[in-house]
């Protein structure tokens, strides 16, 4: 036992002033009316992050959307066109722009409304696609999105900090038109070390959920292969992100991840 305790704490020592800092100021501003300064907080460290995750894992996330080109809309319109019209639910800063098939329509759902410039920012960088709309709201209360009207909706890393995985699958499952097309690519709580898992269960209910809004320990995997919203078919598969010396020392608490198509 003590050498576990010695592990983890070897792994969380050089965090450990930064968050705390962090969390005492978050918790402050949020308990006396300044809850905007968690999301705006977020899109300003996510980014750089995210964008080191994206370089890391770039040919794996192409491979996984490739399949995207032989979708066909359900649009007549779109159709004639070759074009989709694909929602991404919590892009952040648009990193997964780029593997959309060309003359996509794109429609984004994002809780965070700093990410608004970056939205049509991108504009300028992805000219294959055209930026629909941006919409400020939840991915388990899309009511801005009319039923059955979406050919691909992709999430990548917003399980975890959805207020209901059952609820946002439900709202997925209606915007996606007939035989259109899930796809995910989420963190989610590990399923092979313990020390892992027991320091996930710490993070997510305190540090974790405060500054990033973001639960380690969901098993979002296992909620989508119980399928109680009836997609027709679900393709998933469990993997690890690689980890290497110096790519970032919190890696290892979300090293555990799942990626998959579902079907409507």
């Amino acid at each position: 036992m003590s050498n576990f305790l010695t592990e983890i704490f070897y792994v969380l020592q050089p965090w450990i002033p930064h968050l705390l800092f962090v969390s005492i100021v978050l918790f402050v501003f949020q308990k006396y009316g300044g809850s905007h300064i968690q999301p705006w907080f977020f899109s300003k460290v996510y980014t750089p992050s995210l964008s080191n995750y994206h370089v890391k894992l770039r040919s794996m996330k192409q491979q996984h959307f490739d399949s995207m080109k032989d979708q066909i809309s359900a649009d007549p319109i779109l159709r004639k066109k070759g074009a989709l019209r694909i929602l991404e639910i919590g892009p952040g800063p648009g990193f997964n722009f780029e593997f959309y098939p060309a003359k996509s329509e794109l429609t984004v759902v994002e809780v965070n409304p700093f990410f608004e410039d970056q939205f049509f920012k991108k504009q300028a960088e992805h000219p294959h696609i055209k930026m629909d709309r941006f919409v400020v709201g939840f991915a388990e209360n899309m009511k801005g999105v009319p039923d059955n009207s979406i050919d691909i909706v992709v999430s990548t890393m917003v399980l975890c900090s959805v207020r209901s995985i059952e609820g946002a699958l439900q709202e997925i499952r209606r915007v996606l038109a007939p035989g259109g097309k899930y796809y995910y690519w989420e963190h989610i709580r590990e399923y092979k070390y313990f020390w892992v898992l027991f320091v996930q269960h710490l993070l997510s209910y305190t540090v974790y959920d405060l500054i990033f809004g973001c639960r380690l320990n969901r098993k979002s995997d296992e909620v989508i292969k119980a399928n109680k919203c009836g997609f027709s078919s679900i393709e998933q598969q469990r993997f690890r992100t690689p980890l290497e010396p110096g790519f970032d020392q919190l890696c290892v608490f979300h090293s555990a991840h799942v990626k998959g198509i579902a079907t409507k």
